[in-house]
């Protein structure tokens, strides 16, 4: 990997764009953002989303070089872009790169003005303040999103809500990031319903956005890299720090203010649950890869509101099998059983690739064990999704047997169970053969944070080799500040001490090589 801002030095005064200091614009100059629109800005290039932006608000858009700046051999071209009475400005080393930027510019700001169907809170972005000089560490502080009654959210039932809900959650934060994510983009929002009130409220929790795995050589076995940066992967990581800090906050052991009420309650032995009026739903932008993903785009079908019984795809044996993704690679290969396992010297050598499990069949995971995670099954009872919606690419037979159906069968030990989650996907999005690449870029946010932190999702970790929040030595420093000193220092030695997730883990495993289903990849050995 060159790195994410290698075109741009890393230095504030040689990025892409400035953004600009967001308000609410003037009726006459506001914009009108559709469903289809704000699913169109995450998915299509840059340019021909602001180009139907405008047409669909009859307007046109309007592309010019203002002027060229620079050496001959550092030329750089300022490009400006005219919607209506709107103006906007980049700058970049080739034309083709600064009309995708100021493309993108336009869209970042539009959707964070845009009130016509605005479906939460826009976080306040001052760049007034004295940006950083690294621009991976976004220093526009966002202020916290308001929880909304659903009915007040622009879209076709509650899948349509839904996928409106999180486009406009990713839009508004990605408004505070000054590095450029042109580039195919796939974004994962968990958020929650409360119930509590009478009213269903939304709020976002935690955002992920990217589509790469670490490299090989760039692996940590401090648990010191983010060795997947897939966007439903760092969103679940997002959803753990948030229950880090629910439970911190219900436990009295930090009373700072969270951005809303507490969803974590005592169950009466010693533990805490979330509570039984809050529900945690899941969007992707797109298929999970691996075994909900393998299917021919001509099968893509639109979701049914009312179905609620899963009827899973199994015609052949090559359905529900275990895969992995591939380091540098697209796609995903069954595992195998009895495969050698990988090493780290195999790694920095080059004789091995690093294998990843896919993102089906952690989302499955998910649906068996919880997206707690393993440490906090020690604090909170098993916490699992009530539903799972896609942006495109939805198959109910595939997505239902990848995300659940094929462990049917499975016996787990109390408060363990296979959660089998209301399924759908955003209506009338055609599932496109998206050709462009992803950026290597990776977003993260969780409720109560601050600031959007990115990643580079090649080597696992922010600009100049910084530790992210999301890695599991952070995930350790949690676990240990909430807990007290562990007695063991490596973090899989603290796992072998939760014995009742180890069980329902260990029975998960075998069931798995029972069904012939393959093998869940171990991480790589000295």
């Amino acid at each position: 990997s060159s790195g994410i801002n290698a075109e741009y030095g890393g230095a504030s005064d040689s990025l892409p764009f400035q953004l600009p200091k967001l308000s609410r614009p003037n009726p006459s100059s506001a914009l009108t953002i559709t469903s289809k629109i704000a699913h169109d800005s995450i998915n299509k290039n840059p340019v021909s989303a602001v180009i139907e932006l405008a047409q669909a608000n009859g307007m046109t858009a309007s592309f010019n070089i203002t002027r060229t700046s620079g050496p001959p051999n550092r030329k750089k071209f300022h490009m400006r872009l005219d919607i209506g009475t709107r103006v906007f400005n980049s700058v970049a080393t080739n034309k083709k790169t600064a009309k995708q930027n100021v493309a993108e510019l336009a869209l970042r700001t539009l959707h964070s003005e845009n009130s016509g169907g605005a479906t939460v809170a826009a976080p306040v972005v001052d760049v007034s303040q004295k940006q950083s000089r690294d621009p991976h560490i976004v220093v526009n502080y966002i202020s916290q999103f308001t929880p909304i009654h659903s009915a007040k959210i622009d879209g076709q039932g509650f899948f349509g809500k839904a996928g409106r809900f999180s486009y406009d959650t990713y839009n508004r934060l990605a408004s505070s990031v000054q590095l450029s994510t042109v580039g195919r983009k796939v974004i994962s929002v968990i958020f929650i319903e409360d119930l509590r009130s009478g009213v269903p409220m939304w709020s976002p929790v935690s955002l992920g956005t990217g589509n790469r795995t670490v490299n090989g050589d760039n692996i940590n076995l401090e648990g010191k890299t983010v060795n997947d940066s897939h966007a439903e992967i760092i969103a679940r990581r997002g959803f753990r720090r948030f229950l880090w800090k629910q439970l911190r906050f219900v436990s009295g052991k930090d009373k700072n203010s969270l951005p809303f009420d507490p969803i974590l309650e005592e169950n009466g032995n010693g533990q805490y649950r979330v509570n039984h009026k809050v529900r945690i739903h899941v969007f992707i932008s797109t298929a999970p890869c691996g075994d909900s993903a393998i299917f021919p785009i001509s099968e893509a079908t639109q979701s049914m509101e009312n179905l609620t019984e899963h009827k899973p795809t199994m015609e052949n044996e090559k359905q529900g099998l275990l895969r992995s993704k591939m380091e540098s690679g697209q796609g995903t290969n069954p595992t195998v059983i009895g495969e050698d396992p990988l090493t780290i010297d195999g790694l920095m050598m080059g004789d091995q690739r690093l294998k990843t499990m896919s993102c089906s069949d952690k989302v499955s995971r998910w649906n068996v064990l919880g997206l707690q995670g393993c440490l906090l099954s020690e604090f909170i009872e098993p916490v699992y999704m009530s539903s799972l919606t896609l942006g495109c690419l939805y198959n109910h037979g595939h997505l239902s047997r990848a995300v659940c159906c094929r462990y049917r069968d499975i016996k787990l030990p109390a408060p363990y169970k296979l959660n089998h989650p209301l399924l759908g996907c955003v209506p009338g999005q055609e599932a496109d053969r998206e050709l462009g690449k992803t950026n290597e870029m990776s977003m993260n946010w969780c409720a109560g944070d601050n600031e959007v932190e990115i990643l580079d999702g090649c080597r696992g970790r922010r600009a100049k080799g910084v530790v992210s929040r999301l890695a599991r030595v952070t995930i350790l420093k949690e676990y240990s500040d909430f807990a007290g000193a562990p007695k063991h220092k490596d973090y899989n030695k603290i796992k072998d001490d939760l014995s009742e997730y180890l069980h329902a883990k260990k029975v998960y495993n075998e069931f798995v090589k029972e069904k012939n289903y393959g093998v869940w990849i171990r991480k790589p050995i000295y």
